[in-house]
This record gives C-alpha cells, structure tokens and sequence, in this order.
C-alpha cells in the first residue's frame, strides 16, 4: 500500500472539481486499434506494409501504394465484460456499444513526366482509434476509511474555520458534504470550531459501492498526402484534426454495513459528472523503402497532439442521517451553489510523440496485387507516457492556482508513469478472392511501478473477398488489459485500489469500392 500512497498523490483543488489527474493523461495518450477490418485483422503491422486506408493515420507513406481511387466504411460492434476486485470482492460489469470507426477517399494520381515520381496518391478521412462506451462496477466492505474523509481533508487543508466558508467556497465537494450534515463541525468552548468529523462509521464497517459510467470517443479528421518514388521509396505525411468527446458519471454509495438505525448514519451517495471536449492538432510523417522486390521496411513518426480542452461539469449529495436529520433524506447539488450552472475549466494538453518502425514480407511481390499470394507484417511502437503534460489556458480568467495545481499533477505523471513499447504481428494468405488473416498485438504498461499492470493483448482473425472493384472484410479481435483505479484518495487515511480486467470481443466490417 505504501508503494501507491507515494505513487498516487492526492492533488487539492478549491475553484474546480479535481478532473485532470494523471489517469485522465493516460486515457488520451494510449495506442488505439482502430482501422478498417483488415487493418485489425492483421494485428495493426501496417508500418511497413502500406495499402490500407488505415495508413493515412500510422505511417502516411503507405497510401502511395495505391494506384487506383478507393472509397471505404466500416462500422463495428463490441461487447463484453469488465471484472474488478475492490476489498478483495469481486464485480462483473456487461458491456455492448457500436459505432463508425472508418470513412475515408483515397484519390491517386498519375505521376511526373519524366517517370522518377510514379504516382501521388492523397486521403481524406475519419477514424475512430478510441471508444471510451465502458461501465465499472466496484464494491467491498471497508472497516478502515470513508470517502466522506476526502472532506474532511479538504477542509483541514485549506485551513477554513468559519462555517460559512465551508458551506459555500467548495461547491463540488465539501460543501455538499456540510450543507448535508454528512461533515459536521466540532464545537470547543465558547462556540468555537475545533474542526469537523464525518458521520460515516468505517469503525463499525462501511459497504462501499461505486459505479462509473463513461462514454465518449477520439475521432481524427486527417488530410494525406504521398508520392512514389519509382517504386522503392515511398514518402507520406498527413496532417490530423483530433476530436475529443468524453463523459464520464461517478456514483459513489456508502452504507451502514451493521445496519444499525441508532447510529446516525443509514448511508450518503455521491454523484460526480464530468463533460470533456477537447480539439488537438497534430502532424503524421512517414517512409516505405523496398530493398527488394518482396521486402518493405517502414517508419513513422506522430508528432505530439496539443489539445485544447474544456470540462464542464457539477456534484451531487444525497445523505440519510436517520435522527441526526429528524429521518429526512438531505440533497444538495453544486448547481445551487453556483446560479444552476455547470463548474467550467479550460485547459491544454499535450499528448506524447510516437515512433514506429515495420518490417513486411509480400509473398509474389508483383506490380499486379491481384497475383500476391500474402503476406507477413511486423511493427514496434516506442512512446513516453510521462510526456504528456497539462498546461494552463492562457486567458483573462485563468489564475494562478490552476497553473500550480496543473503542475503538481505533471509532477504526479513524471512519477507515475514510463515509456512503453507496443508490439503487432500478423499476416495474411489470399486464395484467389478471398483472403484469411490472423494478427496479434501486445501493449505494455504504462505504469512505473511494476505491481501496476496495465498491459493489453489483442489476438485477432478475419476474412476478406475482393473482386470486380469491390472489398469485404470481416474481423473478430479479443482483447483482455488490466489496469487500476482509485474511487478515492486521501491524504493521510487508508484507502485501495480498484483492480480491472476487460475481457473484450470487437467485431468490424469494412466494405469497400474501387473506381
């Protein structure tokens, strides 16, 4: 426990709810598996490979392998479970969404009269890298710490001892727990405030139940553009507009585990609501070169993404005291502390550089691609987790104290995390006008501290048919990653770790026309 009280730091915040944290550095920085069918179906080994629509967003260079226009979609759909362990008991959560991943135009060019430049090809797209449709489900028995310590601690911290203070100036905390009776103060002689105490009673056991509820995506918007260079060296680079739609809704519970109505306490629920949108620029550069015939050695590099970001979002306090409230059920939300409107932050991220390297091996490396009979494909991805970074909106209204609490959690990530390699693998054979594909790829953790496991691994498999100017690929991927997650944190108190492990099945077809 030691290990994660120095590694997870409890960052304080009294003018906006404590939404960036590293874990939200880490949802935006992470390798998607998005692409067409076939891209995933091979595991996502396209550096070097070249020839899919999903190039214009990995290594740009690939799209000059086209020789013909190509119009693609693909919808996909995913389901599964997640499992955690909190307390030592374990939840199973059921998961099912479906959306677009793909949409793109490839146009490709005849090239220079003089023969050097063989062609120029140019993509414009949407792809969908990142889903975030995911439901967590924690819940144990505590006899060592509550969540309403949090408000307690925020109060201790800021040092308020007046009681309209706490009443008023933390809407999306403290506030709620004070105007509910959940925190109440502790009087010393002569009226005086000797500090405040929660009504919660972890010493007699406390069942904590907390459910979070996300949804959301990251969409890019890409422009490429490449050339081929008579056939050996390909050259790509694409520019990508990055969408960040996030919404996220926490729902803390707590209850009396003895169930005793004397007590003063029957249970408090807490509801956090998060809206993210964010909009980030970055630029995609890339290379094929053919040594020979059969053989494709790629590399790519993703420039860091600067987002600007705004969150939006509001509290809520629901308390059962039993008599300490005359058997009234207490509610409060942040939105009548604040004029019935939403806590709004603005803020930048920066999101870390990328660089891959792919090695393909065409079997039957011809001119005409109707006559390959497969291939093998293999990429590594290097990326530094602890780069990414948080940085102040500069504007009229931005104040100093979120510039230092955006930099107390830059020293939190720089902490946390490490750099990473991403590995892919996969092939496929092709009979005629159908091919069969397998793929597998690993992520690794990003976390520093090794009894944090944050890995994933993707096995993957599908079909493809191709004929007459016309493409159909299906493809099944399993994905199985584990992480972590706090539902609280405390300064100076116990408090655990959530354990997750996603057990996902993503099915994804792409049809596709050439003309």
């Amino acid at each position: 426990m030691q290990k994660f009280l120095y590694f997870f730091t409890l960052l304080i915040s009294t003018q906006f709810l404590q939404a960036q944290e590293p874990a939200d550095a880490l949802r935006y920085a992470q390798t998607g598996n998005g692409g067409t069918a076939r891209t995933r179906a091979i595991g996502g080994a396209i550096v070097g490979l070249g020839g899919d629509i999903s190039t214009a967003t990995v290594n740009p260079a690939g799209l000059a392998l086209f020789k013909t226009n190509e119009f693609v979609f693909t919808p996909e759909f995913s389901f599964g479970k997640t499992s955690t362990n909190y307390l030592s008991k374990d939840t199973k959560q059921n998961n099912i969404s479906s959306q677009f991943s793909t949409l793109g135009l490839i146009m490709a060019r005849p090239g220079s009269l003089d023969g050097k430049w063989r062609n120029f090809t140019f993509g414009i797209g949407l792809n969908k890298p990142i889903v975030y449709n995911i439901t967590t489900h924690y819940t144990g028995n505590n006899l060592q710490s509550s969540y309403s310590e949090k408000y307690l601690e925020e109060l201790i911290n800021n040092g308020v001892t007046d009681p309209n203070a706490a009443a008023q100036n933390y809407p999306y905390g403290s506030s709620l727990a004070f105007n509910t009776y959940l925190v109440d103060t502790v009087s010393g002689p002569g009226n005086t405030i000797l500090g405040y105490r929660s009504l919660a009673t972890p010493q007699t056991g406390v069942t904590q139940d907390m459910k979070s509820v996300s949804k959301g995506f990251i969409q890019e918007t890409y422009f490429a553009g490449s050339a081929n260079l008579e056939d050996k060296l390909y050259l790509g680079a694409s520019i990508v507009f990055s969408k960040i739609k996030f919404e996220r809704t926490n729902t803390f519970r707590e209850s009396d585990a003895t169930q005793n109505k004397l007590n003063n306490f029957n249970y408090f629920e807490s509801e956090e609501y998060l809206q993210t949108d964010g909009m980030g620029l970055g630029v995609k550069l890339g290379l094929i070169f053919k040594p020979i015939e059969s053989l494709r050695i790629g590399a790519a590099y993703h420039s860091p993404t600067l987002y600007n970001m705004t969150d939006h979002y509001s509290s809520k306090m629901t308390t059962d005291l039993e008599a300490y409230t005359k058997n009234k059920v207490m509610t409060q939300s942040s939105l009548d502390l604040n004029g019935n409107e939403l806590g709004q932050f603005q803020y930048n991220l920066v999101n870390p550089s990328k660089l891959m390297f792919g090695m393909s091996y065409v079997l039957h490396e011809i001119e005409d691609v109707s006559k390959q009979k497969g291939f093998i494909s293999a990429d590594i991805e290097f990326l530094d987790y602890s780069n990414s970074k948080f940085k102040s909106f500069e504007t009229g209204t931005s104040t100093a104290s979120s510039a230092t609490y955006l930099n107390s959690v830059n020293t939190s990530i720089n902490e946390q995390f490490k750099s990473a390699m991403n590995l892919r693998v996969g092939g496929e054979l092709k009979f005629n006008t159908i091919m069969a594909r397998l793929g597998f790829n690993y992520m690794g953790s990003p976390y520093s501290v090794s009894d944090l496991k944050g890995n994933q691994m993707n096995i993957s498999g599908g079909l493809g048919y191709r004929d007459k100017g016309i493409f159909i690929d299906l493809t099944y991927v399993q994905s199985i990653s584990k992480g972590i997650n706090f539902p609280y944190k405390l300064d100076n108190g116990f408090y655990e770790p959530g354990y997750v492990k996603n057990s996902y099945a993503n099915v994804s077809l792409t049809v596709g026309f050439k003309f």
